[in-house]
């Protein structure tokens, strides 16, 4: 072993090289903020006006007051997954270069598998609705279709991050 190449010896003697961490792709970068950004956007929508953020997605009935405050939910939700994700970017944005930086790149890829996750149990929400008939099919394949497109994104943030 040469003197140059860096190792840790751990105390059974084992010598193992430091986990080499590359910083993200812009595009991986872009993605995450995308992601926050919109999401946390919508989530605010839906706090404020419910009725007119569920027109985005194609729901146009109006809503009963139960399903306003499910919408507001919703809306929390969505503003503390996209801010989440969007805080761990800043964070591991500042640890770039520093001894924290695996720390930093374990953070933001376990906040897009929590988007992932998010947008991939909505589908299958969105199928028990579509299923009882309680959304019609357009409504349901706009809102599916977003949420696929969503939980590809972070997919391929996932990727890119790596």
């Amino acid at each position: 072993m040469s003197a140059s190449a860096p190792h840790n010896n751990d105390s059974t003697g084992n010598t193992a090289k430091p986990k080499a961490i590359r910083a993200p792709s812009p595009l991986a970068k872009t993605l995450v903020n995308v992601i926050g950004i919109t999401r946390a956007a919508f989530g605010v929508g839906c706090l404020l006006a419910p009725s007119y953020a569920l027109k985005i997605v194609g729901l146009t009935s109006a809503l009963s007051p139960e399903a306003s405050i499910i919408t507001r939910m919703f809306g929390v939700r969505e503003i503390i997954v996209g801010e989440a994700l969007l805080l761990a970017e800043r964070s591991a944005a500042a640890k770039r270069g520093t001894a924290e930086e695996e720390a930093g790149h374990e953070e933001v890829t376990r906040s897009i598998w929590l988007n992932v996750a998010t947008d991939s149990l909505d589908v299958v929400a969105l199928a028990f609705g579509f299923a009882q008939g309680s959304l019609d099919t357009l409504a349901t394949w706009k809102m599916v279709l977003t949420a696929v497109l969503y939980a590809g994104m972070g997919l391929e943030a996932s990727l890119l991050y790596k």
